[in-house]
This record gives C-alpha cells, sequence and structure tokens, in this order.
C-alpha cells in the first residue's frame, strides 16, 4: 500500500574525515552502503557502528547505538549542537529559507480559554458521518462543540467543532473551529493570533500524545491525526515554518504521509531533505488509498479504523 522513499544527503565520509574520526567504506563489518566508525556507544575495538547512505540511520552490531547526531558528537569529542550543525553543513539539500512560509505574527495571549461546550448531537452526528467516535474523540483530544448562541470574547465561533491545540508539553496554546454544517464560507476558524498563546503554525498537533520518542509520522490536518492516531503529528497544511521543522528535528525517525495530490508530494519532499540536512533519517511515503466517493483520491483521514491500523503497523507506529 505504501510506496516508502528514504532522505539522507549527509557525505559521513568527508564529515569524519575532516574530523580526524577514522572510518571505514568496506570490508570487515562494512555493510554495503555504510560509512563504519568504532561504536562510541559501547565498547567497540573494531568498526561495528555504521551510518547508512540511504537511510541515514546508525546501528550498532553489537548495541544497536543510537541517533546520528550523538554518535558523532560521542566519536568527535564535540558538543551534541555542533555534530547537528556539522551534518547539516555536510549534507545536500540544506534549509533554504525560500521553501518556508513567511514569518508569522508574534502571539500576545497570556492565557486562553475555549468556546463552547460538551459535544451535541449536531457534532456527534457530522463525526460519526465521518468514521470518527466522538467519545473517543472527546476523551482522547477535548474536542467541544458550539451551538446557534455560541461566541467568543465577541468572535463568531458559532456551528463549529472547537479543536483544542496543544504544545509537546500537553500546554493549551490556540485552537480551531471546524464547520459541521458545510454552510459557512471558512471550513476552518482558528483562534486570533493576538489572542493565541502560540501560533498555530508554529505548533505540531498532536505531539503532546507522541509517546514513541524515536520516531514520528507527519500528515498535514487534523482529520488525518484524528485516523492515524498517537505517534502522528499534523502539520495543519502542506506548507511548514522553520519552528515546525525545528520540532520535526528532536525525533531521528522522520516519515512523512502526506495526501497523494503531486503537490503536497513535492512539498513532504522538500521538507525530507531539510531534515535530512539535520541530521534525522527521512521517508516520505506515497499511499495508494483509493478514491472516495465523489471520484477524489483519498487522504488518510478518509480511511477507515482498519486501514488505519494496517498502515500504522507497517510504520512502526
Amino acid at each position: 500500500m505504501l510506496k516508502r522513499i528514504w532522505y539522507d544527503m549527509t557525505d559521513w565520509k568527508r564529515l569524519f574525515d575532516d574530523l580526524g574520526v577514522p572510518c571505514w567504506d568496506s570490508g570487515k563489518n562494512v555493510a554495503p552502503g555504510n560509512i563504519n566508525i568504532r561504536c562510541p556507544f559501547c565498547d567497540d575495538h573494531s568498526n561495528h557502528g555504521g551510518f547508512s547512505i540511504e537511510k541515514g540511520n546508525y546501528q550498532c552490531w553489537r548495541c544497536q547505538g543510537g541517533y546520528p547526531a550523538k554518535a558523532v558528537a560521542l566519536a568527535a569529542g564535540i558538543p551534541l549542537q555542533t555534530a547537528k550543525d556539522l551534518i547539516a553543513k555536510y549534507s545536500h539539500g540544506a534549509i533554504s529559507s525560500g521553501r518556508f512560509t513567511s514569518d508569522r505574527p508574534k502571539a500576545h495571549g497570556k492565557s486562553i480559554t475555549l468556546p463552547g461546550g460538551p459535544l451535541q448531537d449536531a457534532h456527534k452526528k457530522y463525526l460519526i458521518g465521518r468514521g470518527f467516535d466522538p467519545d473517543e474523540l472527546s476523551f482522547y483530544y477535548g474536542i467541544l462543540g458550539t451551538g446557534f448562541a455560541d461566541r467568543w470574547q465577541g468572535i463568531d465561533f458559532r456551528f463549529r467543532i472547537i479543536i483544542p491545540i496543544y504544545d509537546v508539553n500537553g500546554d493549551l496554546c490556540t485552537f480551531q473551529g471546524r464547520d459541521y454544517t458545510g454552510k459557512q464560507e471558512l471550513r476552518y476558524k482558528c483562534c486570533p493570533v493576538e489572542k493565541a498563546i502560540v501560533h498555530h503554525k508554529h505548533l505540531l498537533y498532536g505531539a503532546n500524545l507522541a509517546r514513541n520518542k524515536d520516531r514520528i509520522v507527519v500528515v498535514e490536518g487534523v482529520f488525518d491525526q484524528w485516523r492515524m492516531g498517537p505517534g502522528t503529528v499534523a502539520t495543519f497544511g502542506t506548507s511548514l515554518t522553520r519552528e515546525q521543522v525545528n520540532l520535526l528535528s528532536l525525533w531521528p525517525e522522520v516519515i512523512f504521509l502526506f495526501d497523494p495530490e503531486p503537490e503536497a508530494q513535492a512539498h513532504a519532499r522538500e521538507y525530507a531533505r531539510d531534515l535530512a540536512a539535520c541530521g534525522c533519517s527521512v521517508e516520505v511515503c506515497a499511499a495508494e488509498l483509493g478514491l472516495d466517493k465523489k471520484g477524489n483520491p483519498r487522504d488518510p483521514g478518509d480511511l477507515t479504523p482498519a486501514e488505519a491500523s494496517d498502515i500504522r503497523k507497517e510504520l512502526g507506529i
């Protein structure tokens, strides 16, 4: 179901040569397509630590190792941040400012309350119609609903499902409102930036529920994240900010599962190269998800729970 492409452009051989760290590209213990060093994570007296040229990950035959930037830092005796900077320097396709969205206005809110209240029948009917369990979403994500009379600080947020947005620590920072009637001009309406604590495009939706510190799967929208579940984060569209790329670089392995449209896949490939330049092991998955009832390509949010479960297993989350 998934076509998977790994991205890593780091010239490991030249990096280690310039750092004065002995490395091998062939011979004993060196798998094809690897650059090996003496593993700094264990009592290695040979060259069991391998950096995959294709995938960019690091693995020791003796102790399994750790993530690449830390391996470089320990092997060369340099600070971790310096190792990350050097990996970026010795990588092709380093971060280009032209691919990032323009700077967002700074949020100034000090605290935030949410509009709406518990989900009512109209909200639940909409969610069930899209294949979701309203009670489950309320429990895990704290979603609320608004009706005819709901305004928030004088702003019209009526007839919407309110989606709280948290930072990686679980602190409420802002929210979105999703129209459930299909009649409003804006499907999504965000908390005004001056009232938000953090702009939503400086956050990753679902990061507070990601328990795997080694791997993260990136999807476009909130509904995609709800369907794919914990271990995935949404970026609120296919254009990422520097803040979002910086947050994603905290995970050693990043997997993009954007919608199948060519433009979305092109964006995923661009940001995959940027993250590979940060030392992450990155792959882009082109999922063949079939067509919906209108004949349009399905995205992850359109999957059935069983289909999403199969993809989660394939991606190892």
